[in-house]
């Protein structure tokens, strides 16, 4: 294909330069899009109403669906899932199930308590950050594991499952939690 544009009447040097510019854009452009669907990166969210804005560690997975960590004003530490924005919704008060590598499959906040939920989206407690610390063997999991699976239902009585890359998690949750936050496993 290159060879036939190269025969077009405009100056070879030109259109072969501006052929190889383009193709190289092309090139970076499906690359980094590829890379962003499946790397943690820390963004920040900036909340007008009470001038605060909160740094968070994301990943949105191939099949779209999103996983957020962060650390709220009162120092707790949560994970967000939100569904692909495709899908209808959870059922009222439903807690979806998440699976650290090959650990035990958890439905609960920190202390037994259940997910926050709402139609697109549940929220679960890992931990709290008191002088620097945060212990909790699922924010170590995430941030030292390879990958978190998460299984639902939605509100038709579709059962799905969806899995997360934790490639990066460590380096975007420490930045998106604060410098000097040390982390640590429940023994």
């Amino acid at each position: 294909m290159i060879f036939a544009l190269n025969r077009i009447t405009v100056p070879g040097f030109y259109l072969q330069n501006l052929i190889t510019k383009v193709g190289l854009s092309l090139c970076l452009t499906i690359a980094c899009a590829v890379v962003s669907a499946a790397e943690w990166n820390t963004i920040t969210h900036s909340d007008m109403d009470s001038n605060t804005t909160t740094s968070v560690a994301i990943i949105e997975n191939d099949d779209g669906y999103t996983l957020e960590v962060y650390k709220d004003s009162v120092n707790a530490v949560r994970a967000r899932f939100t569904l692909a924005k495709e899908l209808i919704s959870f059922p009222k008060n439903f807690c979806p199930t998440f699976q650290i590598d090959n650990g035990q499959p958890k439905n609960r906040s920190i202390n037994d308590a259940p997910c926050l939920a709402d139609k697109t989206w549940a929220e679960f407690i890992l931990g709290y950050i008191e002088s620097g610390q945060v212990t909790s063997s699922a924010i170590a999991g995430i941030m030292n594991g390879v990958s978190l699976k998460l299984r639902f239902m939605l509100e038709n009585g579709d059962y799905r499952e969806t899995l997360f890359s934790l490639r990066g998690s460590k380096r975007a949750m420490s930045a998106a939690l604060g410098a000097g936050i040390s982390v640590s496993p429940i023994n």
